[in-house]
């Protein structure tokens, strides 16, 4: 009996422990700083995916595409004072999208969402906040790097077998979680279902912006999720990231038409990033 007793207590004071949790955090995500925080965010999001909208039409266009060359572009930026300064802010922006995926993983904004809507859209959440956070390190890795190219300090990358076929694995398992997240933009597309992370009253034009951004956005996903998974069987895959997302952008199967196509579906979303951010719902 006495065991029972002290079993029951334990589950209420786990149960308290967790709904005090679970106020805090709705607090948080509530909170003037946080939503600054995820304003900021938006928008540094919105400037990655213009930036490298911007390249691949840049390779559309003076026909430096379908190598399989590492393409440098990123790096080259980093190595300057200015084009370190961007990467940090994005890394910032993206590690702030990060925790807003991941509190709408746990808390989701519509209380009265169907079950499998909340499933769906945690499971994507979950997604996009791994791809957040993979893009962010990437970012502050590409930024280190490019310092120390500035100050003369050579970095040696040495892999063995074993740590190739771990890579190979992963951007593999990469390719297929861009994939299903291009399958669930090009549907939030469709279906204006990102609708309801916008404020009441939002102007047409944001929500038409939104719908190609998200198809769009969903389109390029499908082809660089694709490339992924044939580049890690094929054996040449990089590791995970933004450099990846360069060189996977300079690989255009139907030439100049894919890749300009590709630059016009990211520019799209980066540019709902910036009406998003400004049309956001509090």
């Amino acid at each position: 009996m006495g065991e029972a007793n002290e079993a029951g207590t334990a589950d209420s004071r786990r149960s308290a422990m967790l709904r005090v949790a679970g106020e805090r955090g709705r607090r948080v995500h509530k909170s003037a700083t946080f939503d600054v925080t995820v304003g900021i965010g938006l928008v540094t999001y919105g400037f990655v995916y213009l930036l490298i909208a911007g390249i691949a039409v840049r390779l559309a266009v003076t026909g430096r595409h379908g190598s399989d060359s590492e393409y440098s572009a990123l790096d080259a930026m980093a190595q300057s004072q200015v084009g370190e300064a961007v990467l940090w802010v994005t890394a910032f922006g993206l590690a702030a999208l990060t925790l807003l995926q991941i509190f709408e993983t746990v808390w989701r904004r519509n209380p009265d969402e169907n079950p499998i809507g909340r499933a769906f859209g945690r499971t994507g959440s979950l997604f996009s906040a791994i791809g957040y956070l993979t893009l962010g390190v990437s970012a502050v890795r590409v930024a280190l790097a490019g310092r120390a190219a500035r100050e003369g300090r050579v970095v040696e990358h040495t892999a063995t077998a074993f740590e190739d076929a771990l890579v190979r694995a992963v951007v593999a398992v990469a390719g297929i979680v861009l994939l299903i997240l291009a399958v669930r933009s090009i549907y939030r597309g469709i279906r204006r279902r990102f609708v309801t992370d916008l404020k009441d009253g939002t102007h047409p034009g944001v929500v038409i912006l939104g719908q190609a951004g998200y198809v769009g956005k969903g389109i390029t996903y499908a082809i660089v999720g694709g490339m992924m998974i044939w580049t890690a069987i094929d054996g040449r895959a990089g590791p995970p990231g933004l450099q990846t997302v360069f060189r996977l952008l300079n690989l255009s199967p139907a030439g100049g038409v894919l890749l300009f196509l590709k630059g016009v579906g990211l520019a799209l979303f980066g540019a709902y990033c910036f009406a998003w951010a400004a049309n956001r719902r509090r």
